[in-house]
């Protein structure tokens, strides 16, 4: 079977919701499209919030219509996107019993996985969770370092543990650097702490005690929004702190052309990052924290300076570091764009295509 005559059914969040995957996975089907027929599906939260009673009931009908879909498009593989933490695998498994009731293959391609997946998540989430592992035809992830873990944790599952890619928007790629005239350090992100959000907060007296002039602009709402602005109040750092709400992915390719620096000392694994691998792609040199990602792809003075999770001291040094060094930053700069080339559709859509013509084989087949 050639990769022209692969029907994929893909599983699309909906596109109402925030977050990296509804932005990059439009990308990776645009360029599948040419070489293989795609249907989409969701299964999965309609909005950034919601009920108990929604969740069961939502998946319950999503899982009807999989059925469905199934039936009429009679698929070669089924493409499934997923977080893999507690609520994920409960949701997942059924579409993996489904999967497998009917004969069809599952990838799963997690978007960051949580470190509560690698331990004890209670009985019936365990449960779920080993259905899952041994179960799934291929479980891609996005860096050697988090298919390490899995295979560490799980070795039955090595040889069906992939490496795969998200896609940058070009539309990052074509940004034209004009570093603002005041020194200017970029946070975008979900406001929560786990973000690494009032590190940078605890930073910045620190920046500014050395280079006053500096300006940092945090991008993004969330659940600790109220309690960042309180703080910003109350340490009285209006001057030097702007809050902009929740904006489009593509009006944040302006501040990425401005900016001296992304800070995103992030306590979270992540998978990749997008605000990180869009820094990149735009040229905007990047304070970053040991992330699967960066650990992976990243190298110390060449791609990024690292800071620590709860060293707001160390990030400040290093914000500090780049502040004054313009040959640190051009570098940064140059050296981050050239990895970013290797997170375009030119590079991914084949190796997802290449990985689905292995599952097609009736050798690699597990159900």
């Amino acid at each position: 079977m050639t990769a022209k005559h692969l029907k994929i059914l893909f599983s699309m969040p909906n596109a109402s919701l925030h977050g990296g995957p509804a932005q990059h996975l439009p990308l990776l089907l645009d360029g599948l499209r040419p070489h293989c027929d795609v249907w989409t599906f969701e299964f999965g939260r309609k909005k950034d919030s919601e009920t108990i009673w929604q969740k069961i009931s939502g998946r319950m009908l999503d899982l009807f219509r999989l059925n469905l879909a199934i039936t009429a498009f009679d698929p070669d593989i089924i493409h499934h996107n997923s977080a893999f933490d507690s609520m994920s695998i409960m949701r997942d498994a059924p579409l993996l019993w489904l999967a497998r009731s009917r004969k069809v293959p599952l990838l799963i391609k997690i978007h960051g996985s949580h470190r509560e997946a690698f331990g004890d998540m209670g009985m019936a989430a365990n449960i779920l969770r080993n259905y899952i592992i041994k179960h799934a035809h291929r479980i891609c992830v996005l860096s050697g370092s988090e298919k390490k873990e899995f295979e560490d944790r799980w070795p039955a599952c090595k040889g069906r543990v992939e490496v795969v890619k998200n896609i940058i928007k070009p539309d990052f790629f074509k940004a034209q650097r004009r570093e603002s005239p005041d020194p200017t350090v970029l946070f975008i992100s979900r406001f929560i702490k786990m973000k690494g959000i009032f590190d940078l907060l605890d930073a910045v007296p620190a920046v500014l005690v050395e280079k006053p002039r500096v300006k940092f602009i945090f991008v993004g709402s969330g659940p600790d929004g109220e309690r960042f602005d309180r703080l910003v109040a109350d340490k009285e750092l209006g001057p030097a702190v702007e809050h902009i709400p929740h904006i489009g992915n593509q009006d944040t390719l302006q501040y990425y052309e401005k900016a001296w620096c992304l800070a995103f000392p992030t306590y979270y694994p992540e998978g990749m990052p997008m605000v990180v691998a869009e820094a990149m792609a735009a040229g905007c040199p990047v304070v970053t924290t040991r992330t699967r990602f960066s650990a992976s792809y990243m190298t110390e003075g060449r791609h990024c300076l690292f800071a620590e999770p709860g060293q707001p001291g160390l990030l400040a040094r290093q914000i500090i570091r780049l502040v004054e060094d313009n040959e640190l930053r051009k570098g940064l700069s140059q050296n981050a764009r050239t990895l970013a080339t290797r997170f375009t559709d030119r590079e991914a859509a084949p190796e997802f295509l290449n990985l689905y013509r292995t599952m097609t084989d009736n050798n690699s087949k597990r159900i």
